[in-house]
């Protein structure tokens, strides 16, 4: 099977968790004789120490819609059995392909959400205003364009089932869907050495995990607002950085809580594991996520987790976690409150959350993406007019 991958950048080295992802996949394809080509097309932001196989990088200069029609002519020019679009940013370039007469099929990995569903907030410095007039664009174009332009693909893949319903309800279809979460290195994980813990472990102390990007739609400043009812015992820890970063910095000093959350800035990956193996829980109060890598690999490490309620991360978690209702921060504090109070119940979450992540094992997730692949490599084309 001849392999074309499609996705904006490849930056796995700046820890950017699609291109993790699809590291990983590359890895599985090439481990089972397949040898795919990656084009990029934001080139200028790849990353990584070395090509995890036949490259093909440009910097397209253009409007988004732009791109999605030279993303198509790429895609028109290549020998391909397949195509496979990752992310959710190169979707539509699937649908023009077909459009402009693309005979190979297509299938859009699906791992965040677009612009048009209006779920991501303003940045910092972007006016309000401004953000909802964008957004709004973005939403009718979709409503009315996107999704029919869509529907030309042949098949969705969706890292989990939340996004599926998100995509499903917005109105996207394809002629197919599975289901195939991102995969996660559990033997690599497995041989980071053991270090000693990141931070003081002093009797009955109790501490809880972030670890991810500090920006609004994580809903960082959720586990300060949680503090404020938590004992003394209790410590929060935030891994990350982000254009939240100053702004948390000052709401943990003007609350006085300075000694019981803790910022930590970037850490390497090794690092992290340090901290997912020292914490009592890993807290992800994002507002909405696809996935949630971070949570996967806490769960491997036997830490079991708090995430809000109806996210991908959640679903992640399964059973090896508890939810909390999103954005409140007083049921945040009972939940966090639940595992200090109850050692032993901790400890079984804790047994069930190294369990669940076998789902997501990169051998096991990335023979059922080759599987799928396959399968539409399989099907008769449609004959040339």
């Amino acid at each position: 099977m001849r392999l074309a991958i499609h996705m904006l950048r490849f930056a796995p080295s700046k820890g950017k968790g699609a291109s993790e992802s699809l590291a990983l996949f590359i890895r599985g394809f090439r481990q089972h004789g397949i040898d795919p080509v990656l084009h990029t097309y934001y080139s200028e932001d790849n990353s990584c120490e070395e090509a995890p196989c036949e490259m093909h990088e440009e910097n397209f200069r253009g409007g988004y819609l732009s791109l999605q029609r030279h993303i198509a002519l790429r895609m028109r020019e290549s020998d391909a059995d397949v195509h496979l679009l990752f992310g959710p940013s190169v979707l539509w370039a699937g649908g023009f392909y077909k459009k402009i007469g693309g005979r190979s099929p297509v299938a859009v990995y699906i791992n965040n959400f677009t612009p048009g569903m209006m779920l991501h907030s303003a940045s910092p410095g972007q006016r309000a205003l401004s953000h909802f007039y964008h957004r709004s664009k973005w939403y009718a174009w979709e409503k009315l364009i996107g999704v029919r332009i869509a529907r030309r693909v042949e098949k969705f893949i969706f890292d989990s089932p939340v996004v599926a319903d998100i995509y499903g309800r917005f109105g996207y279809r394809a002629r197919s869907r599975d289901i195939i979460p991102d995969p996660l290195d559990i033997r690599r994980i497995a041989l980071v050495p053991a270090s000693p813990a990141p931070f003081s472990r002093e009797p009955r102390s109790f501490h809880c995990v972030y670890a991810g990007r500090i920006i609004k739609d994580k809903g960082v400043g959720l586990l300060v607002e949680a503090a404020r009812t938590l004992p003394d015992p209790i410590t929060m820890h935030i891994v990350g950085s982000g254009n939240e970063e100053a702004a948390l910095r000052r709401s943990i000093e003007t609350a006085g809580l300075s000694a019981r959350v803790r910022m930590h800035g970037w850490k390497r990956w090794d690092e992290l594991i340090g901290f997912y193996r020292a914490a009592d829980c890993f807290v992800h109060p994002s507002r909405f996520d696809s996935f949630g890598r971070a949570v996967a690999e806490a769960l491997a490490c036997g830490t079991p987790v708090i995430t809000a309620d109806g996210t991908g991360s959640a679903w992640v978690a399964g059973d090896g976690g508890i939810t909390f209702k999103k954005d409140d921060a007083d049921d945040l504090a009972r939940r966090i409150l639940f595992f200090f109070n109850d050692p032993e119940a901790r400890a079984a979450y804790a047994k069930r959350a190294v369990a669940r992540t076998r789902l997501f094992d990169a051998d096991i997730v990335s023979r059922q993406l080759i599987a799928a692949l396959e399968s539409l490599a399989e099907e008769p084309r449609p004959k040339e007019d």
